[in-house]
């Protein structure tokens, strides 16, 4: 009779509230001793021990129910507050991935070491290299030094045909007062100067990649972004404020928004009628190169211009990778 009181009481006190069964549980024990207290009371036997059994039975249960009632509350709340805890530290660290950046470095006047340490890391682990920029001589002069011959790379670069292609930079450069010796034609003028050192440089870095291709648009972005297997960079241009020559830069995690939305937008712009696409050839010949450097910025490259630009570039390779405390390969 008592286990069977005991099993009803437990299947009871599953289907009840917490408040619920606390009131149960103090009705039974109420009972329990009630009908103790009758069964000193009354005088034939039989009923002495009837009583006494149903007492016994009900108090049990009651103290039986209590103790699970504690232990499954406190277990119930634990196992509740340990899953509220980890779903919330599962959203965070979503959105941590999604919305903010993995790396920030500071705005400055010269290369930083660790920023260039660490995207040359992300390159060399990387079999795709997308750039966006304005003059890319900083991304041809990484693709010199690359490493990895599988690496194919695509760079989207204002066209130096349409007018106006480079005025955000232009107004970037004057507004911060980055050259103060030149006026705003001056500015202008190197912008576009720094395009044909790129190319040049590109030239140059075309055998150290699988696949090479420049893609020249008349919609630039102010910012840079520089996209690898597993994140984005970018190059803040835009954030107001800073006025230095190397503006602050964010490293995002391949899972973050920034990540997929430019990766789309870059695919975008490729495949945009307004887009001329130039693939580079693997090796070339000097004629080539005076035809694609013609058909990129709209400028003849006689000879002595070209090794004038190649000097400049190997130079300007060898101050960076100086300067940014980089390998130079042989």
């Amino acid at each position: 009779m008592t286990s069977g009181a005991s099993a009803t009481a437990n299947n009871l006190l599953k289907r009840l509230s917490r408040e619920q069964q606390a009131l149960l549980l103090t009705v039974v024990a109420l009972v329990a001793i009630a009908l103790l207290w009758a069964a000193t009371t009354v005088r034939p036997a039989t009923w002495k021990e009837f009583l006494s059994a149903v007492a016994t039975g009900l108090l049990v249960s009651a103290v039986f129910g209590i103790a699970q009632t504690l232990i499954t509350g406190r277990a119930a709340s634990e196992l509740l507050r340990a899953s509220v805890v980890d779903e919330v530290s599962r959203s965070l660290a979503e959105s941590n991935n999604a919305y903010f950046p993995s790396n920030e470095f500071a705005a400055s006047e010269t290369p930083d070491p660790l920023f260039n340490s660490v995207l040359t890391q992300d390159l060399q682990d990387s079999p795709t290299f997308w750039f966006r920029g304005v003059s890319g001589r900083y991304a041809a002069a990484r693709l010199t030094l690359n490493q990895s011959p599988s690496l194919q790379a695509h760079l989207i670069l204002p066209d130096p045909k349409v007018s106006g292609t480079l005025e955000g930079r232009v107004e970037y450069a004057v507004r911060h007062h980055l050259y103060p010796e030149l006026d705003i034609n001056g500015i202008r003028a190197k912008i576009k100067r720094d395009i044909s050192l790129a190319v040049v440089g590109l030239f140059q870095a075309c055998h150290t990649c699988a696949m090479l291709e420049l893609i020249l648009t008349p919609m630039p972005l102010l910012d840079r972004y520089e996209i690898f297997k597993d994140a984005i960079w970018v190059t803040l241009y835009s954030d107001p404020g800073q006025g230095r020559k190397f503006p602050r830069s964010l490293r995002f995690p391949s899972s973050s928004l920034m990540y997929l939305m430019q990766q789309a937008d870059c695919l975008q712009t490729r495949s945009h009628p307004s887009a001329r696409v130039i693939p580079f050839p693997r090796l070339l010949g000097d004629a080539e190169m005076a035809r694609l450097f013609q058909e990129i910025t709209g400028d003849e490259l006689n000879e002595n211009e070209r090794i004038r630009l190649e000097n400049e570039f190997k130079a300007f390779v060898d101050d960076f990778a100086s300067t940014a405390r980089m390998r130079v390969s042989k």
